[in-house]
């Protein structure tokens, strides 16, 4: 039988899951008040520059806190942001303990928020049987902090011998609607969503997030099924399965590597200006030739076409990522197609690899990665913390770059 601490940090962590998509730069954190042993209050990281989860929660406690025990999914800060330290409201909120799984992956912050809330007489308990869970919530924040670049997880959809796509292009649809619906829950907590030209005159995608889309049968399918998650206890696919639907989300940034040969065709993703169309610097002055060079300079006055520098394809996705993190992207699904997802790989920016894999075969096709590759089995990339699941008749495949309690560095 699970233990009261466990249970309460696991609804904190719900709450965490429940603000993803919404807070970046911020990490999304969540919180629970407990006095009495009975919950009182919930709180989650609001936006940007408003309240984190610890105030959020002080703030929605209707009974005085004195004596009442915290969890919380992160280590409280200590410092003064956008808005006051939240140590100083849990010990002016008169919490008598805080439990943190985790603590703060920024190198010069680690520690102070613990120290402090000790310094002044609030006992801190370290719940290190929960942090794989929290660190599973807390990846994109740390790569942001330590790298200054979003966190990158590649989606794909894939027959069981590998293609995306048939010879012809064909790619509708290789995955059931269930595991589709999987993908645009997954598309509710991102910042951003990426594709290459190609996927984009191709495709022609809206990349926005269509949950009302699917069938209440899909849906019922999601809310009734136990599924069966193995390897690695991967709180964040988990939350992907089984969190409730969001009630309204706001679809992610599109972000479309190249600019199109034909920037005149009414892309879905023009339907209004959250998207980002991103070129080589070195190409900059043959787009005077473009057809449509006057719209090319009118975007990239408004910051939806973005020119980056680099001599090589690794510094070209560094400078470009590094634009999003200034952006206060924090986590970027990376969707399409091969080429895209090469480009990525060879330079050593793809952090979550999360694959669905169908039942189809279909012979010469389009494979998922168009990289450089490895020359042999050792050289190539060994993934850790794998979980797999069914969806379906389809198999979710869940891999990461780094083990959970990895530094993040690529070398």
């Amino acid at each position: 039988m699970e233990d009261r601490h466990a249970y309460f940090m696991k609804k904190a962590l719900g709450m965490a899951f429940s603000r993803m998509g919404t807070t970046s730069p911020n990490p999304a954190v969540g919180a629970v008040i407990v006095k009495n042993g009975e919950i009182i209050s919930l709180g989650g990281t609001c936006a940007c520059g408003s309240d984190h989860a610890e105030v959020d929660a002080i703030k929605n406690a209707a009974a005085p806190l004195d004596g009442a025990e915290l969890y919380v999914t992160l280590e409280p800060c200590c410092h003064y942001g956008k808005t006051p330290p939240c140590t100083r409201a849990i010990i002016e909120a008169g919490i008598l303990r805080v439990y943190i799984p985790i603590l703060d992956p920024n190198p010069s912050v680690a520690g102070e928020g613990a120290a402090c809330l000790r310094d002044a007489g609030v006992d801190v308990v370290m719940m290190t049987e929960m942090e794989h869970y929290a660190s599973s919530l807390i990846r994109p924040f740390k790569k942001s902090i330590l790298e200054r670049a979003p966190f990158v997880i590649h989606k794909t959809a894939l027959s069981l011998d590998g293609r995306i796509a048939t010879s012809s292009g064909d790619s509708k649809w290789i995955s059931s609607a269930h595991a589709r619906y999987f993908v645009h829950r997954l598309r509710a907590v991102v910042d951003a969503i990426i594709v290459g030209k190609n996927t984009l005159a191709a495709d022609n995608p809206s990349l926005t997030v269509r949950l009302d889309s699917f069938s209440g049968d899909v849906k019922r399918y999601f809310a009734e099924r136990d599924f069966d998650l193995r390897g690695h206890d991967n709180f964040f696919v988990h939350c992907l399965l089984k969190a409730d639907e969001p009630a309204c989300t706001v679809s992610p940034c599109r972000i479309v590597l190249g600019i199109p040969d034909d920037l005149e065709k009414k892309y879905a993703i023009f339907a209004d200006g959250n998207y980002i169309m991103f070129a080589d610097e070195s190409k900059k002055d043959a787009c005077r030739t473009h057809p449509s060079y006057d719209r090319i300079k009118k975007l990239e006055s408004s910051g939806n076409i973005v020119f980056v520098k680099g001599a090589t394809v690794r510094e070209r996705v560094d400078a470009t990522l590094g634009e999003l993190n200034r952006r206060g992207m924090m986590c970027v699904l990376l969707e399409g197609g091969g080429v895209a997802a090469g480009t990525f790989l060879d330079a050593g920016q793809i952090d979550h690899f999360l694959y669905v894999i169908s039942p189809r075969i279909i012979g010469r096709g389009v494979p998922p990665i168009m990289a450089a590759g490895a020359a042999t089995v050792r050289e190539s990339l060994a993934l850790h913390d794998v979980s797999t699941v069914m969806i379906n008749d389809d198999l979710l495949y869940s891999a990461y770059r780094e083990p959970y309690g990895a530094a993040q560095g690529k070398g």
